[in-house]
């Protein structure tokens, strides 16, 4: 992975794949998708919210990978 390399959210790679959100975070889970999740912010907050990030090339092998 490039350091300069394009980073999509869930919700930006559930629109180019035309999944929902939910099926691209269980293929992350099960690490069918690789991804990165930036460290929580140390705010008020009570609920912890993660920001999950997966890289270009990461969404190309696994898209070139599943193939029909």
């Amino acid at each position: 992975m490039d350091s300069w390399e394009k980073m999509y959210s869930v919700k930006e790679v559930a629109a180019i794949t035309g999944w929902s959100n939910d099926t691209i975070r269980r293929l992350v889970y099960r690490g069918h998708l690789k991804a990165t999740t930036l460290p929580k912010s140390t705010g008020r907050r009570k609920r912890i919210y993660r920001s999950t990030r997966i890289a270009e090339s990461a969404l190309r092998q696994f898209l070139k990978g599943n193939q029909n």
